[in-house]
Formats: C-alpha cells, structure tokens, sequence
C-alpha cells in the first residue's frame, strides 16, 4: 500500500511517499501525480522518500518515470532520501538531501 501526501508551500511542491513502492501500489497513483505536476507547472518539486518501507526495481522504475516527467516539465526535483541511495541508483544529477528542512 502506497500512500502520498501533496504540500504546496513556499512555492515548492512536497510529495512524500509512505508506505511500499512497487509498480503496482504506484500506477494507483501515477495519474494523480503526473496531472497536478503538469496542470500547474510546478517549478521546484521534493520527492521525500524516507519513510519508504519498501522499494523493488519497478518502484525505482517509476521513480525514474517521476524524474523524466519533470525534466519534461521544466521543474526543479530534489529527491529527499536520509541514505542517499536512490539518488546513486537514479541519477546523481539530482540533488539529494537529508530533510525537507534543508530545503526551506
């Protein structure tokens, strides 16, 4: 079961993942996510990760997906990831940071 919370503040977009990633717990949501990045345009995006309980190679799949859509967009996406994993599994060229906290 996949769980994402959606905040706008200061200008950025947070989405936090709770629970399991796996293709199919993220194709539920996919839609969702995928229209309110691109119907608003968002120019800085934080994807928290960390608290993720489980992740298989088609959650990173997705992830990739997710990353792909907003270089497309013109967005700003910073992975926030406690263990900086996913961001030498994704791509380094994403910033990776510790806590949302960093960001603000």
């Amino acid at each position: 079961m996949l769980n994402i919370n959606f905040e706008f503040r200061k200008g950025i977009l947070f989405v936090r993942l709770l629970g399991s990633l796996n293709k199919l717990s993220y194709t539920e949501k996919e839609t969702e996510l995928n229209n309110l990045i691109i119907s608003n345009k968002f120019k800085y995006i934080v994807l928290n990760t960390n608290n993720l309980s489980n992740i298989d190679l088609d959650g990173l799949n997705c992830l990739t997906k997710l990353c792909y859509l907003t270089i497309i967009n013109k967005s700003n996406l910073v992975i926030c990831d406690k263990y900086h994993i996913l961001k030498t599994l994704l791509n380094n060229n994403i910033p990776s940071i510790n806590s949302e906290l960093e960001v603000l």
